[in-house]
């Protein structure tokens, strides 16, 4: 079962599940708005320009992405390591919005190469009799630059998944609309 937070208000439950360390988590939405509905909300949110300060610097993020029917990817223009890939499923009462948040094949290879080049780099200084890279301490120096490399991708993962998880919350939650006295 996946843990939930939020009230229950109008049927809507919000679940996310979250892997303490994985570099992907699953997003999970249910909504009393028609599919239809949430997938024109989201066109509308991707196709917005960002506000800027004296018009060069950007001060918002600029959401892009593809939606096509029912289905989505979603990325912030300039972290496109991370996307929001799902889809929004139609159900009786409204819709249940289902993503997965993570990084793109592309950014996970260059994550691979990154760290085979560094531990290349790494062999290749410790392999030498003479300088810098003989010795305990050279070994243990290129251990730690590794594990901060690798502290340091997990970091903005999480921060850009955060910052997608906001974004798909502020599009799809339950709005308030105008109401019609009959």
């Amino acid at each position: 079962p996946a843990p939930c937070a939020g009230p229950r208000s109008g049927g809507a439950l919000r679940c996310a599940v979250r892997l303490p360390l994985s570099l992907s988590e699953d997003y999970v939405l249910d909504v009393p708005v028609a599919p239809e509905a949430l997938a024109s909300r989201l066109r509308a949110a991707i196709s917005v320009r960002p506000k800027r300060a004296f018009g060069v610097i950007k001060v918002h993020s600029e959401w892009v992405g593809l939606v096509g029917g029912k289905e989505f990817d979603v990325w912030e223009r300039q972290q496109h390591a991370t996307h929001a890939r799902g889809r929004i499923i139609g159900r009786r009462g409204g819709s249940r919005v289902e993503a997965r948040i993570g990084l793109t094949r592309r950014a996970g290879l260059l994550a691979v190469l990154f760290f085979a080049l560094f531990a290349f780099v790494a062999l290749g200084f410790l392999g030498r009799p003479e300088g810098p890279g003989s010795g305990q301490a050279s070994v243990g120096v290129a251990a730690l630059g590794a594990l901060a490399i690798a502290g340091l991708f997990w970091s903005y993962s999480l921060r850009q998944r955060a910052a997608l998880r906001r974004f798909l919350n502020e599009v799809f939650r339950e709005r308030e609309g105008p109401t019609i006295a009959t």
